[in-house]
């Protein structure tokens, strides 16, 4: 372990924008070298969020020329519903996105990415402070958030998603999960701080590493796990980590979910 000291989880500070662009850049990076790896039946693979690689690929392109060119969120909400009428208004958000960038190949699915990523970080970090104050339900009603702002979304979610997916097509390919935004994981235990209900604790997580204290008063247990394979559970994507400590933090740590 690098890290000796143990922090409370509440005191992780949120990113500012310059550090959430570095962030952006790092993943798109990391993206788009796992990308360049795969061949063509790598592209088909099915993976944990039910998308194959290819549709997963067209969810980010998705989000990337959406955000890089806000003006257009709207119009394409407003369609998602109602092209699919059945489901919430994200999931048809990203139903959409799915259903018009699939018809693309492997080869412009990460070509086009690599080039709008940048554009839409770029965007992210400009976005004024009136519309980041804006509550996110008034885009997807029903989806509460720790933070009700857009900010969050923009700051937070936005590269924990492309994170996650990154791990999605590391994991349906065989490839390895390298680098990336080292603030993802700290955001994540962070927003699993603000909704904890279990006993205090100390939670180790490796690779990478951290050791944060998680509820009120002077922690009971300590817990040790992967950071990557935890933060795929807390996602609710299948299968279950490993975590060694107290059986009672065990299990409120299982229980737990973050939103992704």
């Amino acid at each position: 372990m690098h890290q000796t000291r143990t922090t409370h989880a509440l005191t992780i500070p949120r990113p500012d924008r310059d550090e959430v662009a570095r962030g952006g850049l790092v993943e798109l990076t990391a993206l788009d070298d796992l990308l360049s790896s795969l061949d063509d039946s790598d592209w088909r693979q099915p993976t944990a969020c039910g998308w194959t690689v290819h549709e997963v690929v067209a969810h980010l392109l998705g989000q990337h020329l959406e955000t890089a060119r806000p003006w257009t969120i709207g119009g394409r909400i407003r369609a998602a519903r109602r092209r699919f009428p059945g489901l919430s208004a994200l999931d048809a958000h990203n139903a959409l996105q799915v259903a018009t960038f699939s018809p693309l190949s492997d080869v412009e699915l990460r070509t086009r990415l690599a080039r709008v990523g940048p554009r839409a970080v770029r965007m992210r970090r400009r976005t004024p402070g009136f519309i980041r104050r804006q509550p996110s339900e008034r885009y997807f009603p029903g989806e509460p958030l720790v933070e009700p702002e857009l900010a969050y979304v923009m700051d937070v979610l936005s590269n924990r998603d492309t994170w996650m997916h990154r791990l999605e097509i590391a994991r349906a390919t065989g490839r390895p999960f390298r680098g990336g935004d080292d603030g993802v994981v700290a955001q994540v235990v962070r927003d699993l701080a603000q909704e904890w209900t279990g006993p205090p604790l100390v939670l180790e997580l490796t690779e990478p590493d951290g050791l944060w204290r998680l509820g009120d008063g002077e922690p009971a247990a300590r817990v040790w796990t992967s950071a990557i394979d935890y933060l795929w559970h807390l996602s609710g994507r299948p299968g279950e980590p490993h975590l060694e400590g107290d059986p009672a933090a065990v299990e409120a740590l299982l229980a737990a979910r973050v939103v992704f």
